[in-house]
């Protein structure tokens, strides 16, 4: 399941954060303050996930002890799935044969990332306003939306709840408003303590398959890799959007590596992953969404790459349409120097499909960039 949050962020109700709050915060500085509520704070609950013709329960953990962030979140619907994150790590806990990714933040990863000077950046982007008054899970919440002021990304609606600034309800809104993915606390509560047991996990993990990654950071450029310079390279980004994570990682078979990098407004994220093809095999080709994902796929030469983001169909044919590969057996160089572009999106040679018959071979098989399985 792609996600809005991690479960949409917390505080604890008996901290100091709820006493500092100022009711005529405007709506970043709100953000702002749900963010560092987010991260310093104990909270447990039930929330519900819908989007994409789904809908999922799931129950959560949250704690702040001794300078650390822990969460757990289980599902109460479907195969039994977990998943732990300490920090910035995340541990996937799935059902064998069950693919997942985890390659952005959710947007409790985005939230918890606020600051003041992020939000002063991204008010080029976005504009965020105050909706006013409402109840979510019997308590009453301050709106606010995010809304992008351009068509490379979507928008954000948060509820945050008026006694603690916990974000009870999260939603990804689409050009019209329209909700596209949603999720809700429906009950929830604030110990001043939480036990070490609530973050076990109560599945015989041999049966399972876990899969670990760190989430980026996004408003800043990437760590110089040990990999050296990415073999990708963009002509042209939408507006706002740079490289902040960039990585190399051996493919499930052996059969080479991957490379993926990060994009990101401060806000939005979008992946792109690329590989060496060593053998003739169907790969995903032409435009393709599930729900609010958008995924693009192209084959030059022996490269496949492909894009897949929360964010409109524009972005992800703007970067398509803009990459830079290398020709084979020559270093990346400038724009006519050994460096081809990938043909645009609406090339005759590249098919548009619905869903891929047969899933991308270098990401998951239901194009899911979010934190928990489908």
């Amino acid at each position: 399941m792609r996600r809005l949050l991690l479960c949409a962020g917390v505080v604890c109700a008996s901290t100091a954060v709820a006493a500092d709050l100022d009711p005529d915060l405007d709506p970043g500085a709100l953000l702002v303050q749900s963010a560092e509520a987010s991260r310093t704070s104990n909270y447990q609950g039930v929330v519900i996930y819908r989007g994409d013709e789904r809908f999922e329960v799931l129950r959560v953990h949250h704690r702040f002890q001794d300078d650390s962030e822990r969460e757990r979140m289980v599902s109460l619907t479907g195969e039994p799935r977990q998943l732990v994150r300490i920090d910035n790590r995340l541990i996937c806990i799935l059902p064998k044969g069950r693919a997942m990714s985890v390659e952005r933040p959710s947007l409790k990863g985005f939230l918890a990332q606020l600051t003041p000077e992020r939000v002063e950046k991204l008010k080029e982007f976005y504009e965020f306003r105050s909706e006013g008054e409402g109840r979510i899970a019997g308590r009453l919440c301050d709106g606010v939306t995010v809304r992008p002021k351009d068509q490379y990304r979507y928008g954000y609606e948060v509820w945050t709840d008026q006694e603690t600034r916990l974000p009870l309800k999260v939603s990804l809104t689409g050009p019209k408003g329209e909700v596209l993915e949603q999720v809700m606390f429906t009950e929830v509560s604030f110990p001043k303590s939480i036990p070490d047991d609530a973050f076990e996990t109560e599945v015989d993990i041999r049966k399972f398959t876990l899969i670990t990654r760190n989430l980026p950071k996004l408003d800043q450029l990437p760590a110089p890799s040990q990999h050296g310079e990415p073999q990708v390279s963009f002509a042209k980004l939408p507006p706002g959007f740079k490289v902040v994570s960039h990585d190399d990682r051996p493919l499930p078979d052996g059969a080479g590596n991957v490379e993926h990098l990060l994009l990101s407004d401060g806000l939005s994220a979008v992946s792109v992953f690329s590989t060496v093809q060593s053998r003739q095999e169907k790969v995903f080709s032409g435009v393709s969404h599930m729900g609010p994902v958008q995924a693009y796929g192209r084959v030059v030469g022996s490269f496949h790459v492909t894009i897949v983001g929360e964010v409109p169909g524009s972005a992800i044919r703007m970067i398509g349409d803009n990459l830079r590969v290398p020709l084979p057996g020559k270093a990346l160089a400038e724009p006519g120097s050994g460096v081809v572009a990938l043909p645009r999106a609406d090339s005759p040679q590249n098919q548009t499909i619905n869903a891929p018959a047969n899933p991308p071979s270098i990401i998951p098989p239901d194009l899911v960039p979010g934190a928990s399985p489908r």
